[in-house]
């Protein structure tokens, strides 16, 4: 007994030792936490800061040389937001007056009396004198982000940072600009790609009642109307302002890592460059501060980090904005707040391959590629764009088309994956640019490859394969005709189809379609029209059909669609049926349906508004538009 209690304490004993150890050795693991510390000898506290102080502030005006810029606190702020102090200064260099206060400059370091105060993060629109007025936030606040920890989050994905309904997302971007004759006549209202919140919210705002935080300028390689109309909102919610530059075109490929330098996020890097950026504030070791504010306020990230290159400043009444391009990947951002950003200087996170082979109407072949930074809201948006982007630049973005284009979105191995690739192939046309077609291909799979709630899933690579014809080939279902209106079950229906093309005279084709043989007799309903509306009648239907219960069910949800060209025809009667766990049962007896619905659970079963009896399919020349609708009679009697 004496043993086995002796036996006890020393069991008892030992746990504690490890315990501590593993304490200590937690506590000791390197860059858990930052290295910076508040040191008064270099560091000025906002207690010491008073209006009329001079000061010096670092940035870069051209190139790659930080220059010095002479400035004056006016006043100190106390909680211009909760918790957020800000000291006013002014500009009184002839270089900054140039200029004024420019997006792209959050971050230079502001000096008083040889000590580090804090960066320049915040400036008015429309200011008067050049807009020589700015804010600074000090720099004892940005030292708390550091503080929050110095590792890169290596589970991050990204913040969901709009609300995408998932039971539309794979058609809200679809545009059936014909004439629906299921719908009485009426076109539907195309869905808003965004939250309207976000225009309501932001963009209608006056610009002097705007944020005084300075916006992060984005380089895109074109400035093309559709392009900003659709990319406005995200850009508004975060703050990022977009100007033409050539994001991987500087004439400087590596930069020094100095504070007053560029640093900043490539989030598209190749042929096709988005670099959205700021200025480091702070170098001690391998870690740095920078910006004075958040990029995107997504808290512990995992965002790759590059240098810059100034072009020029481009001066503004309204507000000034650096034009400046990427350098040498530099190292990772790993705390996003409000205060600033921190970073770790050395290796970056990876990117996701794009690879794009273009034919364009002259037959020429070009083959172009470019990564895209992993984060579950930006991806989708900026892998499509950057394609579109990439096609208007090769072609156009204003003349009539056609596109033919198969894409392929590859996934990692995942053990919950039963088929790793997503392949994509249709065909687009009408007036305008090709690469919106392209684009509405990726972004809503890479989306609800983001969002999903089962398993994380990484995109390893994107293949689009696309050939571009500069003549518009679309037509409009125009009329359907039968020879009767009277049918046995069994019976092939034929169903002569009036297209009306584009700029051509009208043509007809037939399509045929088989009456089940177990078909019940009566009314009987024939619908003809093209992939999008037979999308969104399937989902009208039976919306249980579309609602995925794993991560397999959802990716065999996102391989579903038909093609642009092809007439699909569905025989329909409008009695009800019963989905149970996404497989459909039909012509169930009532009773059947009740106890196979039943009312103890929700959410696994529900009623089908119709049910389908055949479907078949009318291959065209054309990318079809509209709907049609034509019924007849079921009748074992019939001649």
């Amino acid at each position: 007994m004496k043993k086995e209690c002796t036996a006890k304490i020393n069991f008892i004993g030992i746990g504690k030792i490890l315990l501590c150890a593993l304490i200590v050795f937690y506590l000791a693991v390197p860059h858990s936490y930052s290295q910076i510390e508040w040191d008064a000898e270099k560091f000025m506290p906002l207690s010491e800061v008073k209006p009329g102080m001079k000061g010096k502030g670092y940035t870069v005006f051209s190139g790659t040389t930080v220059e010095e810029f002479e400035c004056e606190v006016v006043s100190v702020e106390h909680n211009f937001i909760p918790g957020w102090h800000v000291v006013w200064m002014k500009g009184l260099s002839d270089n900054f007056k140039r200029t004024g206060v420019a997006g792209g400059m959050s971050g230079s370091p502001i000096y008083i009396d040889g000590r580090l105060m804090g960066a320049l993060s915040l400036g008015y629109f429309n200011q008067r004198e050049h807009a020589n007025g700015f804010g600074v936030t000090p720099f004892e606040l940005m030292l708390k982000v550091a503080q929050r920890g110095m590792k890169p989050n290596l589970s991050y994905e990204g913040a969901q940072l709009f609300n995408l309904d998932a039971s539309a997302a794979m058609h809200q971007y679809g545009l059936d600009t014909g004439q629906s004759l299921l719908r009485d006549g009426q076109v539907a209202q195309v869905p808003r790609a965004f939250d309207e919140m976000w225009r309501d919210s932001v963009t209608d705002m006056p610009s002097q009642m705007r944020s005084a935080r300075l916006s992060i300028p984005v380089t895109l390689p074109t400035l093309n109307s559709e392009v900003i109309r659709f990319i406005k909102p995200m850009f508004d919610k975060l703050n990022f302002t977009p100007v033409q530059a050539s994001g991987g075109g500087g004439p400087v490929k590596e930069s020094p890592v100095e504070e007053g330098q560029m640093i900043g996020t490539e989030f598209v890097r190749g042929d096709v460059a988005f670099f959205g950026y700021g200025t480091i504030t702070y170098i001690d070791g391998n870690e740095l501060l920078a910006y004075g504010h958040s990029a995107s306020a997504e808290g512990n990230v995992n965002i790759p980090l590059s240098g810059g290159y100034v072009h020029f400043i481009l001066p503004s009444r309204s507000r000034s904005s650096k034009i400046a391009s990427p350098t040498q990947p530099i190292g990772t951002l790993v705390q996003d707040r409000d205060p600033a950003i921190a970073g770790i200087i050395g290796k970056h996170p990876s990117y996701i391959p794009v690879n794009v082979n273009v034919q364009t109407a002259d037959s020429k072949r070009h083959q172009k590629s470019y990564e895209v930074i992993r984060h579950r809201s930006l991806s989708p948006i900026y892998t499509g764009m950057a394609a579109w982007m990439l096609m208007d630049t090769l072609e156009f973005y204003l003349g009539d088309y056609t596109l033919n284009m198969e894409a392929t979105i590859t996934l990692k191995e995942h053990p919950d994956l039963k088929n790793r690739e997503l392949v994509y192939k249709n065909i687009y046309s009408s007036r305008g640019s090709p690469g919106f077609g392209v684009m509405q291909t990726l972004m809503s799979p890479m989306f609800q490859l983001g969002i999903n709630p089962y398993t994380k899933v990484q995109v390893e690579n994107v293949t689009l394969d696309l050939k571009i014809g500069d003549k518009r080939r679309t037509a409009r279902i125009q009329s359907l005709r039968m020879d009767k209106l009277r049918y046995r079950p069994g019976d092939t229906v034929a169903v002569e189809i009036t297209l009306q093309p584009y700029l051509e005279a009208p043509v007809t084709q037939t399509g045929t379609i088989t009456i089940p043989k177990d078909a019940p007799e009566g009314l009987v309903t024939l619908l003809a029209g093209n992939a999008n509306f037979h999308e969104s009648w399937q989902r009208s239907r039976a919306p249980l059909n579309f609602r995925h219960k794993n991560i397999n069910q959802l990716i065999k949800l996102l391989q579903r669609g038909e093609r642009n060209s092809d007439i699909i025809m569905e025989l329909f009667v409008p009695e009800p049926g019963l989905t149970v766990q996404g497989e459909e049962f039909e012509s169930l007896p009532p009773s059947v349906m009740s106890v196979m619905n039943t009312a103890k659970q929700t959410g696994d079963s529900g009623y089908t508004s119709a049910t389908t009896l055949q479907m078949d399919k009318v291959a065209t020349d054309y990318v079809i538009f509209g709907s049609g609708i034509i019924r007849l009679v079921v009748d074992r009697n019939a001649e």
